[in-house]
């Protein structure tokens, strides 16, 4: 068989082919997002409801007019007007009403808050600068939340003691040469006290004296310890320069 020949039995078999098979699309297309956009979990993509709202009908007159209201008294009676209405796909939805917002409901009674402790009264054996210092002092606990001192008449004398043997010997210290330290001196005067307490203060006058104690951690700690019940306030001239010398004695009975 010769090339000619071969070659036109070829032409002529894909000819008898295509005449007898119709061409047919082989494979698929390829994958395309819609406007939702692909999801890899080939989940259907979500449909939002559209809502539709006819235009007017060229005829104002309804095809099926509503029937006059009942119970109205002869004559023409007065025309009713279509509600408005919604159109969605797959029926008809009648335009919601908002709901009421619930009334607000009343706060509830704050109760008062407790009153502040009085500041007690100096005793009458008090001298009015002791007095001073003492209503301070009281002033100051309750300001931060702590319960004032009683005051304690032995206690006061043991302080006023302890004063005296500084300004007259010119020291500043809570270990007196003479009596020793604040707890043998309050043992000493037969004061019942399971913890004791004491603060030393020098200045031009008793607010200063007070102001000093307030700005030192050491002395606030001891104005502002709770466990005290008891205060002895002891004031007296400072020889050695103008001013007091003021001493406080703090104790739990």
């Amino acid at each position: 068989m010769t090339k000619k020949r071969i070659i036109f039995c070829t032409i002529l078999s894909l000819f008898l082919l295509a005449a007898f098979f119709p061409a047919t699309a082989l494979g698929s297309p390829r994958g395309q997002m819609d406007r939702q956009g692909y999801s890899s979990t080939q989940q259907q993509p979500r449909q939002e409801t559209p809502v539709y709202n006819p235009p007017a009908p060229s005829n104002p007159a309804p095809s099926n007019p509503a029937p006059p209201p009942s119970g109205g008294s002869g004559g023409s009676g007065g025309t009713t007007t279509p509600s408005q209405r919604t159109f969605r796909s797959g029926g008809y939805q009648a335009p919601s009403v908002p709901a009421p917002a619930p009334a607000p409901s009343p706060a509830p009674p704050s109760s008062p808050p407790s009153p502040a402790p009085a500041v007690p009264s100096a005793p009458s054996w008090m001298t009015p600068a002791e007095a001073e210092a003492f209503k301070l002092l009281n002033e100051f606990r309750i300001k931060n939340g702590v319960s004032p001192l009683e005051a304690h008449q032995a206690l006061t004398e043991v302080a006023r003691l302890k004063a005296k043997d500084m300004s007259e010997n010119n020291y500043f210290a809570h270990n007196s040469p003479t009596y020793g330290s604040p707890g043998n001196m309050v043992r000493q005067a037969g004061i019942s006290a399971r913890s004791v307490g004491e603060n030393l203060s020098g200045a031009g006058n008793v607010r200063q004296a007070q102001v000093q104690l307030e700005h030192s951690s050491g002395h606030r700690q001891n104005m502002l310890n709770p466990n005290y019940d008891h205060v002895g306030i002891g004031i007296e001239p400072w020889r050695a320069s103008p001013g007091i010398v003021m001493v406080q004695l703090f104790i739990r009975q």
